[in-house]
């Protein structure tokens, strides 16, 4: 093997080493601090549940599950720790076809992340969301089927 081709698996070998240490984020650790872009997602089906699965992507890289407080604030709970979320409606829109029983609504507006749990004790920050909603459904005393929600939240943590 010639010299370059060493060097070469060398480097490569190092680079998946450094890749594969897991950062004292990720693992709980308590002295370490994150600042970054932050995107959280949370997909639902479920019409009847208020919240749903989420991910986080950023700052916080994790599955979790978003819990709805109330109408203006959410907790991201996450495997090392919670996130509490408030947030304000800037605008948005609602359609129904009530011949052929589908709406849609929409909203956007921004959040703020207020306090913290665990790995996320001291986090601050906030951004902007968008929600999207499809649903099927003419009765007001049952849940429509089928249901679509998206959540996209964008913005910047520090923790």
């Amino acid at each position: 093997m010639s010299t370059r081709i060493r060097l070469f698996a060398l480097v490569l070998a190092v680079t998946g080493a450094l890749l594969s240490v897991p950062s004292a984020v990720a693992t709980g650790g308590h002295n370490a601090s994150r600042a970054g872009h932050q995107r959280f997602v949370v997909l639902s089906t479920n019409a009847a549940k208020n919240g749903g699965p989420m991910v986080g992507f950023g700052a916080i890289h994790a599955k979790g599950t978003d819990k709805q407080i109330n109408g203006h604030t959410d907790r991201f709970v996450f495997p090392q720790g919670s996130v509490l979320v408030r947030h304000k409606r800037v605008g948005g829109a609602s359609t129904f076809d009530k011949h052929n029983c589908f709406g849609t609504f929409a909203e956007h507006g921004s959040w703020t992340a207020v306090s913290g749990t665990g790995a996320y004790a001291s986090v601050s920050g906030g951004g902007t969301y968008r929600v999207a909603a499809k649903f099927i459904g003419c009765s007001r005393h049952q849940p429509p089927n089928p249901f679509e929600l998206q959540i996209n939240a964008v913005g910047n943590l520090t923790f």
